[in-house]
Order: structure tokens, then C-alpha cells, then sequence
């Protein structure tokens, strides 16, 4: 029977999920490896047993571009721009992180500045040529670049950001044509290509960080080609992007910027399908691995998405992906001591080699990992199935060193690098809600990946939150949402409008134009259903700087459209903000549409009401701590005992090789029939 599969390349765990015709599913996971990504995936291909010439289809999620952006491990970039305008990527914006701090610096481009060259060429805003671009000015060009290669080393790439190449793009394709002919084993990447946006100094980020990426992604790419043909794995096979669509493997390389978010935005994916397993509409999703922790946000039913993704504070990436935000707590997050004497949990991370103190492979530093152990929270025998074994011992000798520095005990040691590692993460959850003005009280959390159920229920307390959604192997969360994401393609056209003189037909050629554009590449990518076709325009009041993206409703782009769309636009600002302006002008500066193909809805099978152990029975007992509760005898569980409409109080603990999910005192558990468990969190703050 045909299996697709969906293959999640984090950087601890590789994990895959497949599944047939019948619903039946298929699940592997192995230590990533980061050197050469595409070893581990074969390993988990090998490690799930379905035949090569079973396989219909592969979806791969992959960090390979995030962590190169974030280990600033990427191409030595050349940045190509207008004459005179060199310094933008350093001169940044004016914001400041800290407005008061005398010790913050600005963060330091993709590029260095000696490979920032101008090239004499210069078009006004309306796209006509003010300075052409000429022979000598390009040879010129072509001599500077000669003299920056002869020490460059590694991977190079061109990056080009010329002023107002957005508006038209004649001078930067007439650059690219003259580089490839120049210099044709290095690739260039075109602002008007991968952000069309105005804004040149987002556009000249955005563009730098993929020429950084492009040769790291030609090569996973290619690697994973010729490693499928070896293996004699003749399917089609696809990448997620960072928009929570996926593209055919051979169209992902023309524009890897795409692709920053391609290992996360499978986990929001898949968390809003298993919350509307479980009834809910509003969710956080909570995707906790081993390095880091990713955090995003579906409001009724539909996933936020956004255009302004930064690689860190002050380096924007203007393309269009899943709304989300990431922080360093995973289970491999280090706690660590600092210059005041205060406790500090990650961002750095043990990582999968390595790993924590209690995977006994050299690590001898306190990890989250360590301090879950030591609580009694994780089977040192059942750790990813029994497949690594943990050294209590070790982790406890670890706990007590840290603690004597602390002042505090092995118990309290661990549970303060937990308390601080959740209040990271609940951190993580205000920023996407409160700090948006959306009360997360009204909102289910999904938590997933290895740790994430493990903390769920601490911080949806310290939330206010009172369901936590727990889904089908949570630890292969992300490989699932890779398994089932659909093609997605957007087009975005920046242009300037004033709401007192806007042109509706204009704005709905364009609209039309952005739409034929996106179905046309949607069909080379193979998609010949009908789609579903979403536009918005981005929007903001007279003379401010940030814009908000209003959704417009379907049909001819009417002036009584635009004047409703226009309305949509004060009650936006007024939530996010608490006011409108009735009357004021509006910009219209930003015009979006994102077209989606459906693949058809992915079914998991009905769970049998009898577990293998009648009535649920837990499996073993172990005392387990909790803050207020101290050391409590818990019954542990395993997950595939559980049948549908089970229903426990905590404290308990349930068990399963990908994950591990605690169910603390005065709380509850249920598993629903597809499987997908909930825990109702009780009154008071968990333990």
C-alpha cells in the first residue's frame, strides 16, 4: 500500500512519520546529524522499514537554513548595490533594542563591509533611469570583485540590492546576467526576486541572507537527490517552506530564503490539526525539542502569518512565513551561573553531541534534560523507547555542584532550572498574545516535540491557560505537519496608496495579475486542482512607520470593497492598539495573495475503547516531585495502554517513546478517540 512520508531534520532528532491509503501509520526517529543532515534521514527511512518501491511521496522540514543563519555558518556574501549606499546594512534603523544602554551594539550584518561594493547606476521611485547602467561601470564592478575573491574561502555568493529595483528590475537583472557570465560558479541572488518590497534597507537583509543560505541549501539538496537514487527511491519529494506550504524539491533552490523556517513551520502545521481533533479553535502551539522552543499562534481556527521575521534583533527577513517566535529552551538548554550570581537556562544548548551530564557522552554541563531526571519526571530506562540510556547518578552529581553554588538543594537546584526554562517560555507566549492584545486565557495550548508535554502544564498555569492538547506522537509533531502540509505559493506587490485617492481598478488588475502569477507556479509544481485563493493588504495610518495586514474578502476589487476593507482596518488597529482614528488617511502600501492547493484531508484511524492493559491500568509507580507536593508517589503510564475516553487525575505520567507528558496534582487527563489527549488544568499553580 502507497506511504507518504514526513520528515522532520531538527537539530537533536531527526524524526519521520508516514502513513498509508488505510490510515495506518509509520514512525522512526534518530539523532540528527548536522555535519551531513541527510545521513540522518536516511537512517530514520531505514529505521521505519517501508520499502523503496512502497513510498508514493516525501516531505522533508529541514533547519539546515535556520542554522546556518543563527551559527553564522553560511556563504562569505559579495553585496552588489547602488553607488553611495553601501553602509545601509550597517547603518540598520534608528530603533534601539535598549533605548537606554550604552553598552548595546547594532548586530552585525550577514556581510562583511569590505564586501559591500557600489556599482554606479541610479533609478528614481517611479523606476525611470536617472544613471544608467554602463560597460565600464560593470567592469569595474567585475575588478573589485576579483580582488575580494582572491581571499575569500568556502562557499561565495552574490547579493544584489539595487534602489528601487522593485519598481523595475531592468539594471539588477542586467547585473545578475553580467555576474553569471562573469563568475559562473557562484550564485546570485535579486532583491526584486526574493523581497519585491519597498524599504531597501529589509530588502537588502532580505537578500543577503539568501545568497548566505543558497549554496548551503543547493547542497542539502543535491545531497538528498543523489542519496534517494542510491537507495532507489524514485518519488517526488518536497521541502517545507517557511509559509507552511511546500514546493517540489528542484523549485526550492531559486529562492532558499523561503526556507528559513522550514523545520518549524511543520510543528504550527500540525499542532492546528490536532486542535481541531480536540474541539479548539484558539490555540498556542508549543513545539519544545532539544535545542530550542517554538511558539505559534492560530486565532479562530486560521494561522497567523507575517512578513516580518527577524534572524535576530535588528536583521529582518521580508518574506512572507508562519507567525511565530523562537527562543532557546529546549531540553538540551544549559543552565548556567552569571556575573551577578543569578541562575540562567539556555539560550546555549548541549545539543544531541554531547547532549546533557545524563547521557553519559562527555556533556558536563546541567541541562533542562538533567533537572527533569533528577524530578523523577523521565524513565532512565525508556528514554526515546529504552534506545538511550540516562546516568541518574551523573545528572544528580551535576544538580548537587550546581546547587552548592546556588545555595540550594538537589531538588530545588533542579526544580529552579525547570522554573526558569518554563518562565522562558511562557515569556515566549506574551509576546504572541498579550503583548498583541489577545488574552491567552482564551486560547488551548498544544504542546509537542520531545519535552514540550513534559512542561505543558507549568506553563499553561502560569498563562492562565486551561487546556493543554497533546497530540498523536507529540515528539514526531513536526515530521506530521511536514507529512500533510499543502502547496502554497504568495506574490507581494509594493505600491503606495492613500485611502482619500485610491484607485480601485489598479488595485484590482494588480490583485489579478498577483493571482494569475501564483497559479501559474502552483501549476508548475505540479497542482491541478482547484485552490484556494487569499489576498490582504498590508496597512497603516498617515505618517505611521508599521503596517497591519488586513484580510479583503473575495470578489471584483470594487470601491465599496476597498471602503469595507478600509473599515476592517480601524477595528484591527483598535485591537492591537485599544484606539482607532475614524476619518484619518490611510496607506496602502503592501498588497499580498497567497494561493493554496489541497491535497486531500489526512485521516488518523479511530481508537479502539480498550487498552492493552484493561481499563488503562498504569504500568509501574515512581515517586516523582512537585513544588508544592514535594516527592508523590505517581503512577506512570504507557501511551498505547490508553484507550479512547480514558479518564485519570494527576499527578501521573504517561509514558511513550517520543515523549513524555506529566499530569500534575489537582489536574486531569482524557484521551479522546482519535487518540489526541487533553489535561484540564486545575486551580492554583502546578508543582
Amino acid at each position: 500500500m502507497p506511504v507518504r512520508l514526513g520528515i522532520d531534520t531538527g537539530g537533536t532528532f531527526t524524526d519521520l512519520i508516514g502513513i498509508d491509503e488505510g490510515g495506518a501509520l509509520v514512525v522512526a526517529k534518530t539523532p540528527s546529524t548536522p555535519a551531513r543532515p541527510v545521513d540522518a534521514i536516511m537512517h530514520a527511512i531505514a529505521r521505519s522499514e517501508v520499502e523503496s518501491e512502497a513510498l508514493e511521496a516525501i516531505s522533508i522540514g529541514t533547519t539546515v537554513a535556520t542554522n546556518a543563519l543563527l551559527q553564522r555558518t553560511g556563504a562569505t556574501v559579495i553585496y552588489v548595490t547602488t553607488a553611495g549606499f553601501e553602509d545601509v546594512p550597517y547603518i540598520q534603523r534608528m530603533n534601539r533594542k535598549h533605548h537606554f544602554s550604552l553598552k548595546w551594539s547594532k548586530p552585525l550584518p550577514l556581510v562583511e563591509r569590505r564586501n559591500c561594493l557600489g556599482v554606479a547606476e541610479r533609478l528614481d521611485f517611479h523606476g525611470a533611469t536617472l544613471i544608467p547602467l554602463t560597460d565600464e561601470a560593470l567592469a569595474d564592478l567585475a575588478a573589485r570583485i576579483e580582488a575580494r575573491l582572491v581571499d575569500a574561502s568556502g562557499d561565495v555568493a552574490f547579493a544584489v540590492c539595487l534602489l528601487f529595483s522593485y519598481v523595475n528590475p531592468a539594471h539588477e537583472l542586467r547585473v545578475r546576467d553580467f555576474l553569471e557570465a562573469r563568475f559562473p560558479a557562484i550564485p546570485v541572488s535579486l532583491s526584486h526576486q526574493v523581497a519585491p518590497i519597498w524599504r531597501e534597507y529589509e530588502r537588502g537583509s532580505t537578500v543577503i541572507a539568501d545568497g548566505y543560505v543558497k549554496p548551503i541549501m543547493e547542497r542539502y539538496i543535491a545531497d538528498a537527490g543523489a542519496a534517494f537514487a542510491r537507495a532507489g527511491m524514485d518519488v517526488p519529494w518536497s521541502l517545507m517552506k517557511s509559509n507552511g506550504g511546500k514546493t517540489p524539491a528542484d523549485a526550492a533552490e531559486a529562492e532558499p530564503v523561503k526556507f528559513l523556517l522550514s523545520g518549524l513551520a511543520g510543528g504550527i502545521i500540525a499542532g492546528h490539526y490536532f486542535g481541531q481533533l480536540a474541539g479548539a479553535t484558539n490555540l498556542v502551539t508549543l513545539d519544545m525539542g532539544g535545542t530550542s522552543c517554538d511558539v505559534g499562534l492560530v486565532r479562530d481556527g486560521k494561522i497567523s502569518h507575517s512578513t516580518n521575521f527577524e534572524i535576530e534583533w535588528g536583521l529582518p527577513v521580508a518574506t512572507p512565513t508562519i507567525d511565530l517566535t523562537t527562543i532557546g529552551a529546549g531540553g538540551g538548554s544549559i543552565a548556567w551561573i552569571d556575573k551577578g550570581g543569578l541562575l540562567r537556562v539556555g539560550p546555549q544548548s548541549a545539543g544531541a553531541d554531547p547532549g546533557p551530564v545524563c547521557y553519559d557522552a562527555g556533556g558536563d554541563q546541567v541541562t533542562v534534560t538533567d533537572a527533569n531526571l533528577v524530578l523523577g519526571r523521565l524513565n532512565p530506562a525508556y528514554f526515546l523507547g529504552g534506545t538511550i540510556g540516562l546516568d541518574v547518578a551523573k545528572a544528580e552529581r551535576a544538580l548537587d555542584a550546581l546547587g552548592e553554588r546556588l545555595g540550594l538543594g538537589r531538588m530545588e537546584a533542579a526544580r529552579a532550572v525547570i522554573d526558569i526554562a518554563n518562565e522562558n517560555m511562557a515569556n515566549a507566549i506574551r509576546v504572541l498574545s498579550i503583548d498583541r492584545g489577545l488574552d491567552p486565557r482564551e486560547y488551548a495550548l498544544v504542546a509537542f516535540g520531545g519535552a514540550g508535554p513534559l512542561h505543558a502544564a507549568d506553563i499553561a498555569a502560569k498563562m492562565g491557560m486551561r487546556q493543554v492538547i497533546v497530540p498523536v506522537y507529540p515528539g514526531l509533531t513536526s515530521a506530521f505537519g511536514a507529512l500533510i502540509a499543502e502547496p502554497k505559493i504568495s506574490q507581494v506587490w509594493s505600491k503606495h496608496f492613500r485611502s482619500d485617492a485610491i484607485d480601485a481598478h489598479t488595485v484590482g488588475a494588480h490583485f489579478a495579475a498577483m493571482t494569475d502569477a501564483a497559479l501559474a507556479q502552483l501549476r508548475r509544481e505540479r497542482f491541478m486542482a482547484e485552490p484556494e485563493i487569499e489576498r490582504s493588504v498590508s496597512m497603516r495610518y498617515w505618517g505611521q512607520n508599521y503596517e497591519q495586514d488586513v484580510p479583503m474578502p473575495p470578489g471584483e476589487v470594487t470601491p465599496d470593497l476597498l471602503a469595507e476593507t478600509l473599515d476592517a482596518f480601524h477595528r484591527l488597529h483598535e485591537q492591537f492598539y485599544g484606539y482607532a482614528i475614524g476619518g484619518e488617511t490611510i496607506e496602502l502600501i503592501r498588497f499580498n495573495v497567497t494561493v493554496s492547493g489541497h491535497t486531500g484531508a489526512v485521516s488518523l484511524p479511530a481508537m479502539s475503547s480498550n487498552g492493552r492493559r484493561p481499563g488503562g491500568q498504569p504500568s509501574s509507580e515512581r515517586e516523582v516531585y512537585f513544588q508544592t507536593h514535594g516527592l508523590l508517589a505517581t503512577p506512570i503510564y504507557r501511551r498505547d495502554d490508553l484507550p479512547a475516553g480514558f479518564p485519570a487525575p494527576g499527578p501521573l505520567i504517561v509514558e511513550e517513546v517520543s515523549s513524555t507528558t506529566l499530569v500534575h496534582p489537582g489536574h486531569r487527563l482524557d484521551v479522546g478517540s482519535s487518540g489526541v489527549m487533553t489535561v484540564t488544568v486545575g486551580d492554583g499553580v502546578s508543582g
